[in-house]
């Protein structure tokens, strides 16, 4: 049950990604985001945590989801009991 990422924060995550690729760091990626006049999912102003954490928070987020969990299978029975039967 994970929650969707909205437009905007999907957006986000793509400009960082490519600004990574262009080899600049958190803080100057944070400070041509403020620039262009982008703020934090929030609403603030952009800071270098807030770039390394969109990051680390979809890459976490994507392992998660490839992550392959064994199947595991258990002795489970399930009753059922009418009760307008007894009821009578």
């Amino acid at each position: 049950n994970v929650p969707q990422y909205s437009q905007y924060q999907f957006f986000l995550y793509e400009t960082i990604t490519e600004q990574r690729k262009k080899g600049k760091t958190f803080d100057q990626i944070a400070d041509w985001l403020s620039k262009e006049g982008y703020l934090y999912v929030r609403g603030k102003k952009f800071r270098d945590a807030h770039v390394h954490s969109i990051l680390k928070k979809k890459r976490l987020k994507d392992e998660k989801l490839e992550r392959d969990y064994p199947e595991v299978r258990s002795d489970f029975s399930l009753e059922i009991y009418d009760k307008t039967i007894l009821n009578e």
